[in-house]
């Protein structure tokens, strides 16, 4: 989500912007146009559901590769891209880069320095010192920073952000079509989800008067088979609305489901200062001191 606020910021601001994924859990090896103006050119299974869910919901290039280099090259010669952004690039070393943004999780993350699997991090606490910037998530109060994390990032300036719902979407023939919150208002819903985090989902749908009545949870990034959506649909029948994340949407909206059945909740990141956040990448890709 911060990548493609990032991407509709920095476009609305006179760039020309491309995003690069890396197309995880997709079975394309080279470098793969996803999509162009809105309009998806590719599969979730080619190049993974994030990808293709970027395509759906950003106007510009989306590139997916693992070769962040070669992507950035066809992006710049192919499309005349002057940004690339990298949605999770802090670890690709290869490709020299002007501004490397670092998210944490505040709701868990910066109370738990450990490394994968005994914590959240890839790397040391400390390797957060090549960032230029540091935007903290999910953090409901802002409140001191840990003092291990403050003392191991001393001198980049911090932003927070949370994800905030904005509409419903629903999918029919493949055209997705914005619904108002108010639809969630006392309906009984099955929260069908394939992500790693799905407890702030719960919560806003029951904040815009959702009830709860049924809960399905699949891995994150699961390819839903036939055998998947006969389950949801046996389900579905005993509830209102089915809804599910736009990041499971782009692989759900091959199955048939009956008329607005199938809804996605659509999110969008606030961020707080979010002019002088944008004025500081744009001071560090024109190298303005």
């Amino acid at each position: 989500p911060v990548a493609l606020w990032l991407a509709h910021a920095l476009t609305e601001r006179g760039h020309c912007v491309s995003i690069l994924t890396k197309g995880y859990r997709g079975k394309n090896t080279g470098v793969t146009v996803v999509g162009t103006a809105g309009q998806p050119t590719a599969t979730p299974d080619e190049v993974g559901d994030e990808a293709v869910m970027l395509a759906r919901l950003f106007a510009g290039v989306v590139i997916a590769g693992r070769d962040r280099t070669a992507a950035t090259t066809l992006a710049r010669e192919q499309f005349g891209v002057e940004v690339a952004l990298l949605d999770d690039g802090f670890q690709h070393r290869r490709l020299d880069r002007d501004v490397d943004v670092v998210l944490f999780n505040g709701r868990k993350e910066l109370s738990n320095h450990w490394l994968l699997p005994a914590g959240p991090f890839r790397e040391p606490l400390s390797s957060s010192r090549r960032a230029n910037i540091v935007l903290i998530t999910k953090s409901e109060t802002h409140g001191d920073l840990p003092r291990q994390w403050r003392t191991s990032t001393p001198q980049q300036p911090v932003y927070y952000g949370t994800l905030q719902p904005i509409a419903l979407v629903s999918s029919e023939q493949r055209q997705w079509r914005e619904l108002p919150l108010t639809e969630l208002g006392g309906k009984r819903v099955m929260a069908l989800t394939g992500i790693a985090d799905p407890a702030p989902f719960y919560q806003s749908l029951q904040e815009w008067g959702a009830e709860l009545a049924e809960v399905m949870e699949f891995p994150d990034h699961h390819q839903y088979a036939q055998a998947d959506w006969q389950a949801i649909s046996a389900a579905g029948q005993k509830v209102d609305l089915i809804v599910t994340t736009e990041k499971d949407l782009v692989k759900l909206e091959r199955f048939p489901f009956a008329t607005r059945k199938l809804v996605a909740l659509r999110v969008r990141m606030a961020i707080e200062h979010e002019d002088q956040l944008l004025a500081d990448i744009e001071r560090r890709l024109m190298k303005i001191e």
